[in-house]
């Protein structure tokens, strides 16, 4: 089972109400197109319409209903919302097409009973076979709800986004291939590379005496990427290995997620490194995208850096820490708390400010 979740502090406000719009909006919304998919918009605000929390669930199998739905409630349950939308897209490839109306009835039933335990109505259950411009959706439980879906690209969703700077993916898969590992004999050959470099380590330097110039390695790598010259030779990709290793330095990049000046810069130097270091030093690059991924309400893409940072490292006490608090629905503002550190070892480049 794979589940996504977006929580409330996005930089804008959306409200929605259409159940068409709501359908077509979902593109932008997650970041990707859907399919097969439970989705359930939390909604609050005046009057229950103001967009709070999206949870994306893959459709079950037949008999595995409650277990997704446990993961969904659990997921909202940090911050109920007042109403929800609950939209089907596709059906499991193993459920039998219905005779007559929609699929996945008995999910439907489950979740309407869940949702009342937690207090929310639910206000639509709609389905939709596919989201694309004229595909035709309806509603589970009232007559004459239905109609064609509008261009995603249409809605106040994707223009939002797309003012953002956010990109679309045609699908989940298409982003988890965003973050995939270079071709295996250069991860080997930054592999041997690297058991040089820690073998080569004098043992009686002081790790606090190499905190400096592993912090100006990430620094200059930082200002390569704002210069758009990110073309890293494997010596520099080992060089930020080694010093992302270092756990104070991993801690003090956190803080590049909430500095508006360099998060883009550095989320796409983690994006380049964890597609280009080796295991298990590639569990922190992705540890820090999916930090920032998390803090901007994108989690569909921290999800898939967590995926990456636990497959590389599974011991990694960060990456745990980030996929549980994912998991339970934590707020990100709860965690912008972990970018706080003392001012021993300093990231961002001299001259700009805090």
């Amino acid at each position: 089972m794979t589940t996504t979740t977006i929580l409330s502090d996005r930089p804008y406000s959306l409200i929605l109400r259409e159940p068409a719009q709501m359908i077509a909006a979902l593109p932008p919304l997650l970041g990707f197109r859907p399919a097969n998919s439970l989705i359930v918009l939390g909604l609050g605000g005046p009057g229950g319409q103001q967009l709070q929390a999206i949870v994306r669930a893959d459709l079950p199998e037949q008999g595995k209903e409650r277990d997704i739905i446990k993961a969904v409630t659990r997921m909202l349950a940090t911050q109920p919302p007042k109403t929800v939308e609950v939209i089907l897209i596709g059906r499991h490839p193993a459920q039998p097409p219905p005779p007559t109306g929609p699929p996945h009835r008995d999910l439907v039933a489950l979740l309407a009973t869940a949702f009342a335990t937690l207090g929310a109505r639910v206000r639509h259950t709609t389905w939709a076979p596919e989201i694309r411009k004229g595909a035709t959706w309806c509603c589970y439980h009232e007559d004459g709800c239905e109609g064609v879906l509008p261009d995603e690209l249409s809605t106040v969703a994707a223009a939002a986004f797309a003012l953002d700077g956010k990109v679309t993916f045609s699908s989940r898969e298409e982003l988890v291939r965003l973050l995939s590992p270079d071709d295996p004999e250069a991860l080997q050959r930054r592999a041997e590379l690297l058991n040089s470099a820690l073998k080569a380590t004098d043992p009686s330097i002081a790790q606090e005496e190499l905190r400096p110039q592993r912090a100006e390695t990430v620094r200059s790598a930082l200002e390569t990427v704002k210069r758009q010259e990110l073309s890293l030779s494997d010596e520099q990709i080992v060089d930020l290995a080694m010093a992302l290793s270092d756990s104070l330095v991993r801690d003090a990049c956190l803080a590049t997620a909430r500095d508006p000046a360099w998060n883009e810069h550095a989320e796409r130097l983690w994006e380049e490194l964890v597609r280009s270091t080796p295991a298990p030093e590639r569990a922190e690059p992705a540890v820090l995208l999916a930090y920032s991924a998390y803090i901007r309400g994108e989690g569909a893409l921290a999800g898939i850096a967590l995926d990456n940072a636990l497959e590389a490292d599974p011991g990694n006490t960060m990456a745990g820490l980030l996929f549980r608090c994912l998991a339970a629905g934590v707020p990100p503002e709860r965690l912008r708390a972990l970018a706080q550190h003392e001012d021993t070892v300093q990231i961002r480049p001299a001259g700009d400010p805090p």
